[in-house]
C-alpha cells in the first residue's frame, strides 16, 4: 500500500526521512515512468528462509521447547514391561479381527 511522506528538495537531492523509511538496512530505488518507488532490497536466501523470517516477524512462529525426556528403562524393568505386554495375542490379530467385523 503506497504512502505518501513529507521530502524535501536539496541541491544534494531528495531528502527523504530516515523514519519513513522504518526499520530498511537498505533499499532499492526503482524508477518507472512517472514515478519512483523506494522498497526495501529483498534479502537473499531461499522461499523456505523468507517464509520463516516473515512469519518470526510477524510472531506467528515461535521456537518449541522439547518435553522433558524420561529416565532411561533399566533392563530389570524392560525385562518386566515385556513379559506385562506379551501376555495374550498380537495386537495387529486384534486389530485385523475388528476391522473384519465391520465388513
Amino acid at each position: 500500500m503506497p504512502i505518501s511522506i513529507a521530502v524535501q528538495m536539496t541541491s544534494q537531492g531528495l531528502l527523504i526521512p530516515r523514519a519513513a523509511l522504518r526499520d530498511w538496512d537498505e533499499v532499492e530505488v526503482i524508477e518507472e515512468q512517472q514515478r519512483i518507488i523506494i522498497r526495501p532490497k529483498p534479502t537473499p536466501g531461499t522461499e523456505h528462509e523468507r517464509v520463516l523470517r516473515i512469519l518470526k516477524a510477524s510472531g506467528l512462529l515461535v521456537k518449541h521447547e522439547s518435553a522433558p525426556t524420561s529416565p532411561p528403562v533399566s533392563p530389570a524393568e524392560f525385562t518386566e514391561l515385556a513379559e506385562k505386554f506379551s501376555v495374550g495375542r498380537p495386537l495387529s490379530e486384534a486389530i485385523i479381527e475388528e476391522r473384519e467385523e465391520r465388513w
